[in-house]
């Protein structure tokens, strides 16, 4: 089995690697489902659809890593681009939590926070030794229980309407806030930003030539496996409390380190399985969300908070699967959009092409 293929002449300048584009649009069309079921799906939720529900952020939070080693190796980006691409995530986060969902910015460290910070900083990340590397992910990763056991984690973060902003804010401790964002928010650094060192770890790993390495090895599915294997069985020995927050059913608040080894044992499985497949039998429908993910992310965030939400429905999960498929199909035509607007957009600037994936 071959290692590496090589680039098609017609791809050097517009560069897409089809299986991460697949995984990216697997990641978006579970966290669509994940994200739909607090405000649509009848309590209590199945074991099965929580599982899935906690793939989608680690997923989409590594191959957002795994972008960063791409443009600094095969696109020569410095710090400064790395900055401003991470400024623009902060500022589509920000408006999403005031404008979006009516709640102030900057406390309870969403996953959009989270892939801002990491963007410039998996970059300074990738210039350090890979030894140094593969350490700093294991302390992001092994410190977590460490610190929410000294600092505390809460059952739900902080979260203050802006209508009210100004008594709640006046009332917030830094301490608090520093808080959410180093170990008990959504998705605080420790330990989701290892997934994201971890995506830019093997981003470097895949792109470190002319071509594009291939997963699909006796060695990259034994260790993916291996992982996994591992991961179940020490998430099975301490689970952790498994919050539910706000109606969000995922099984990692807290993200233990069994969950963390498990997502990151499935994540590799899966670039296996998706390097093995021949690129012609890729669903196109998953590639083309894969390719705009932030459009999709802002958009389905709009449809959840203004359109479903308002509607105080809960649905058994027949209707709801029905429904949440239903909205994913929604996302593939916006995704097919996009994907024909993005070559009339190929000279404009850096935000339009940044939005559409371009």
């Amino acid at each position: 089995m071959h290692t590496a293929y090589a680039l098609p002449p017609a791809s050097r300048t517009k560069f897409r690697d089809i299986p991460v584009d697949l995984l990216r649009g697997i990641a978006i069309a579970l966290m669509v489902g994940a994200n739909t079921v607090p405000y649509l799906l009848l309590p209590p939720v199945p074991f099965p659809v929580r599982v899935l529900a906690s793939l989608a952020a680690p997923l989409f939070i590594l191959l957002s890593g795994m972008m960063v080693a791409l443009s600094r190796t095969r696109k020569q980006y410095d710090l400064r681009y790395f900055l401003i691409r991470g400024g623009f995530v902060l500022l589509i986060a920000a408006g999403l939590e005031a404008v979006v969902w009516g709640i102030f910015p900057f406390i309870d460290m969403d996953v959009l926070f989270l892939i801002g910070i990491s963007l410039p900083l998996a970059y300074l990340f990738l210039a350090l030794d890979r030894r140094v590397r593969w350490g700093i992910i294991l302390v992001l990763f092994c410190a977590a229980p460490v610190l929410q056991l000294a600092f505390g984690y809460p059952a739900l973060p902080v979260q203050i309407p802006v209508a009210g902003a100004a008594g709640g804010i006046a009332g917030l401790s830094f301490t608090v806030t520093a808080g959410h964002w180093l170990v008990g928010g959504w998705f605080p650094v420790f330990p989701w930003l290892g997934f994201a060192f971890l995506g830019a770890e093997l981003g470097s790993i895949r792109w470190a030539g002319a071509g594009i390495r291939s997963f699909a090895t006796g060695r990259f599915a034994a260790v993916g496996l291996g992982m996994l294997a591992t991961g179940i069985v020490l998430w099975s020995l301490f689970p952790g409390p498994q919050l539910v927050r706000y109606g969000y059913v995922e099984l990692f608040y807290p993200a233990v380190p069994g969950f963390c080894l498990v997502a990151c044992g499935a994540i590799l499985c899966m670039f296996v399985i998706a390097d093995m497949l021949p690129p012609a039998s890729l669903p196109d429908p998953l590639r083309a969300m894969g390719e705009c993910s932030l459009a999709i992310y802002i958009l389905h965030s709009v449809i959840i908070a203004w359109c479903i939400q308002p509607l105080n429905l809960l649905l058994p999960l027949p209707q709801f699967l029905l429904c949440v498929i239903a909205f994913i199909g929604g996302m593939c035509v916006f995704a097919y959009l996009l994907r024909r607007l993005r070559l009339a957009v190929a000279g404009q600037s850096l935000v339009v092409r940044f939005l559409m994936g371009g």
